[in-house]
């Protein structure tokens, strides 16, 4: 599940936090779950073991892991956290999002129609 760019501008353990957070936040990885061991994901990502064991220990600090002895760690994000840490999420998202749109010149009002065109088309596709 868990996947890393290594042509990505974005550091490794930034990459590996971002979708560990999303997993957790969009249920994908409910509370209580079991992450894979550090030696465990550092061989299926082919990533130095010390960046696995740095995001879970900062995710751990975040909120979103907790550790237990000799057991690994588990993910511990409490449903009444669930709604803030989505939008938190959001932002993180949409203010990177803004930032490169800028960087190639694109202006406010060309984001929002792109971004009003993609919208539309996944509501047109979703039935709900």
């Amino acid at each position: 599940m868990l996947k890393i760019d290594a042509g990505s501008a974005v550091p490794v353990y930034e990459q590996l936090k971002r979708q560990i957070r999303l997993g957790i936040v969009s249920d994908r990885y409910p509370s209580d779950h079991r992450m894979p061991s550090i030696r465990e994901l550092a061989s299926q990502l082919k990533i130095n073991p010390n960046t696995i064991a740095k995001v879970y220990r900062q995710l751990e600090g975040e909120g979103f892991l907790m550790s237990k002895s000799g057991s690994g760690f588990f993910v511990k994000l409490e449903r009444e956290h669930m709604g803030k840490t989505r939008r938190r999420l959001l932002a993180e998202i949409a203010d990177e999002f803004i930032s490169q749109a800028v960087e190639l010149g694109f202006t406010p009002e060309e984001l929002i129609k792109t971004l009003s065109a993609k919208l539309e088309r996944i509501s047109a596709n979703d039935p709900a």
